[in-house]
């Protein structure tokens, strides 16, 4: 890596607020290693329960959270928002380094730890989504350095990275209002013509019946 690029990312990571995404910030880090070292091995009597909270805990302190952020959204949040959910992971690592659940307690513990630490980071990724205009400085979740807001595509927007409808931005593709009135007249057209083929196959059984009792 260039000396100059080395130096801007260190010097990114060290100012306030720059240690951005969770997998960024070392004081997250050193807290999931922390409750990692101080519960593995000794409050795991089972093997295979061991195993998963090494790999739970060794996920979240690796790509889990950016890997998330990335591919759910579109990886970029505010530094104020994102303070608070690494505030909450230190809190609670710490309660369960204290605590005196052991094996499949524990273990369950953990699972409720990443699904709410997740929770929270998806409603601050959600909330950078939700702005069609943004004045603060945000950070982005791959590189951990801080990048000043724009605006994103309309098809991203509140939709966890999946495109939106086409009736909403799509302007060729015409208003809901008219294809919702070009339905119902396609339905009426159809329920008449419906009843034009019963009535027709009425009268000509009528007809014919009448040729038969002759």
């Amino acid at each position: 890596m260039p000396l100059a690029l080395a130096l801007l990312l260190l010097l990114g990571l060290n100012a306030h607020g720059g240690w951005g995404c969770l997998q960024c910030d070392k004081s997250v880090q050193e807290a999931l290693s922390q409750l990692r070292l101080a519960i593995i091995p000794s409050r795991f009597s089972l093997e295979q329960l061991r195993a998963r909270a090494q790999a739970l805990l060794l996920g979240m302190e690796g790509p889990f959270f950016r890997d998330y952020a990335l591919n759910a959204f579109v990886g970029k949040v505010e530094i104020d928002h994102l303070d608070l959910v690494a505030s909450f992971i230190k809190n609670q690592t710490n309660n369960l380094m204290f605590n005196s659940l052991r094996d499949e307690p524990l273990l369950e513990e953990l699972v409720t730890l990443r699904e709410n630490v997740t929770r929270k980071l998806k409603k601050v990724l959600i909330s950078y989504e939700l702005k069609d205009f943004l004045k603060e400085e945000v950070l982005d979740c791959l590189h951990c350095l801080k990048i000043s807001s724009k605006c994103i595509q309309k098809k991203y927007c509140l939709a966890d990275r999946q495109p939106r409808v086409a009736l909403q931005y799509n302007e060729k593709s015409g208003s809901p209002w008219n294809q919702a009135v070009l339905g119902i007249i396609v339905s009426v057209l159809l329920a008449v013509l419906a009843l034009g083929v019963i009535v027709a196959s009425a009268i000509t059984y009528r007809q014919n019946r009448k040729l038969v009792l002759q």
